[in-house]
């Protein structure tokens, strides 16, 4: 479905990304990561628009990866960022391309409702594997315990997750929520959860798992 529509994504996009949420985000993140080296990681990335945000706004200087299942995706996102990121086919659990601890941030943005809750634990493992100690996570998903039906044109099901569970998940990863919000998306009449975490261990040196 992604492949078919990474063109019409992107258009919608261009004006998706600029709700101030975005912005206020990623400012956040640049702040937290001012001593923390490492790759931004955005997985799934889509069609690319945080990481050029947060290249074109916040960091010019920091190494980008983008991931996403969808080689289209993939395409439209290299071919946005050009020579300033990096892109892999890949499912966001299982990245083996990027060594651990190499990564000073991932982000990922309504790609977690493809995956059941074993599938949320399986990808915050996996978050938490490539992030250095002090490394930040951002995730947005939708809100909730209902599936999400895509359609007559779609046998595609997905799952939302509610966000006391995502945290919990997070927790047993190892991950400390730094900020947790729900808003109520106008366009899709539903409550996305925002949730931004820290992988402990940096000022110690000592992994908390």
């Amino acid at each position: 479905m992604y492949d078919a529509t990474a063109e019409s994504y992107s258009t919608m996009m261009d004006s998706e990304i600029n709700h101030p949420m975005y912005a206020e985000i990623l400012e956040r993140l640049r702040s937290r990561l001012v001593d923390v080296p490492g790759t931004l990681v955005d997985a799934p990335c889509g069609s690319g628009h945080m990481l050029a945000m947060y290249h074109e706004r916040f960091d010019a200087s920091r190494g980008l990866f983008g991931a996403d299942l969808s080689p289209r995706m993939v395409e439209v996102t290299q071919h946005r960022l050009g020579e300033a990121v990096e892109t892999a086919v890949c499912d966001f659990r299982q990245m083996d391309m990027l060594a651990a601890q190499s990564a000073a941030a991932v982000i990922s943005h309504f790609g977690l409702h493809h995956v059941d809750l074993n599938g949320v634990a399986e990808a915050c493992s996996e978050w938490y594997r490539v992030l250095v100690p002090g490394g930040q996570l951002a995730i947005g998903a939708w809100d909730g315990s209902d599936a999400m039906d895509y359609g007559e044109g779609s046998d595609m099901v997905a799952t939302m997750h509610e966000a006391d569970e995502l945290q919990k998940t997070l927790a047993d990863a190892g991950f400390e929520t730094l900020a947790c919000n729900i808003e109520f998306d106008d366009d899709m009449q539903m409550n996305a959860v925002y949730i931004e975490a820290l992988k402990p261990g940096r000022e110690t040196g000592v992994e908390p798992k």
